[in-house]
Parts: structure tokens; sequence; C-alpha cells
């Protein structure tokens, strides 16, 4: 009896360390690795600033940060779906950033991807990554980085949305 509870007891050991999952604890961590898929702007401000400010404008979009690092000056979040209330898009919004110093200054190297799932839900279904790589994009973005002051509010989100020229006098 005891040679038949000590096999039993190995097997459950076996069973369970072979179910653990060998996942690595930071897998965001992986995002990082910058290459030519990263959107690069350099600014003359400091790394903080650029730091804080990347986070807000990021925070104000609706993104729900998964990395804030300013030791690493790491960056990342993602955004559920997007489109008009009612829609049928299941597309989703990841973004990775890192803020370096340059220059005496800073640079950001920004990425943000697109996941979309694609086939049959529940058969074939699977998730597609389409890394987003338009300059108006990137350059919007970046242009509210820089323009962004430490007392913005939520309200002040459309602000550089308003016309350059004045408005002509209504009659």
């Amino acid at each position: 009896m005891t040679k038949l509870n000590i096999l039993a007891g190995m097997t459950a050991m076996l069973l369970v360390t072979g179910c653990a999952g060998r996942a690595p604890l930071q897998p965001e961590r992986a995002v990082f690795k910058v290459d030519d898929s990263y959107q690069r702007k350099i600014y003359n401000q400091s790394i903080e600033t650029t730091f804080d400010r990347t986070v807000a404008v990021f925070r104000e979009a609706d993104y729900k940060l998964d990395v804030v690092d300013r030791a690493t000056g790491q960056i990342s979040g993602r955004r559920g779906k997007t489109g008009d209330k009612g829609a049928n898009n299941e597309t989703d919004l990841r973004f990775s950033a890192l803020i370096l110093p340059s220059r005496g200054g800073s640079q950001i190297a920004l990425r943000i991807v697109q996941i979309a799932n694609q086939g049959v839900p529940l058969i074939s279904q699977s998730k597609t990554e389409i890394v987003l790589n338009q300059p108006e994009l990137y350059a919007y973005i970046f242009r509210r980085i820089e323009s962004l002051t430490g007392g913005a509010k939520p309200d002040d989100v459309e602000a550089d949305l308003a016309p350059v020229a004045e408005p002509a006098p209504q009659q």
C-alpha cells in the first residue's frame, strides 16, 4: 500500500509541475526592444517633463497604463474597443513608449499597435497585430506631448483642435 501511495504522490507532483507555466515574470517588458517600428521625436525639455507629459497624454486618451517606470523611462498601455457605441469593432490599441536622454534634452520612441480579431468566433479566431506607422498619427501625439502644460485638465484635451485663424465676425 505504501508503494502505491508513493507512486500516486510522485505522479501528482509530476502533473502539477508539468502544468506550471514557464512564462517570464514581466512579459510586458519584452515590448521595449526599440527597433525601426518605433517613431522618434527629440524635445528640448527634461526627461522628467517628457515622461510626465507622455503619461498625461495617454491617460487623457483613456489608455489603461500597465507599465509606468520612471527609473527606466518605460511606459505602455492599452485601450479597449475603439469606435462609436454599438459598433461591431473588436479592435484594441496598444502602445509602448521609451523616454531617453538626448543632447541636453529628451527623446521619445513610440509605437502604437492595433490588435484585431480575425476568423470565425469560437472556431478559428485569432488576434492580429498591426503596427500603425502613419506619420500624421505620431506627429499629433508628439505635438500633444510638447504642448501639454503641467496644469492641463481633461477639458483642455481638444484645445489644439481649435482653428488657428481668427474667426470672421458674425453679422
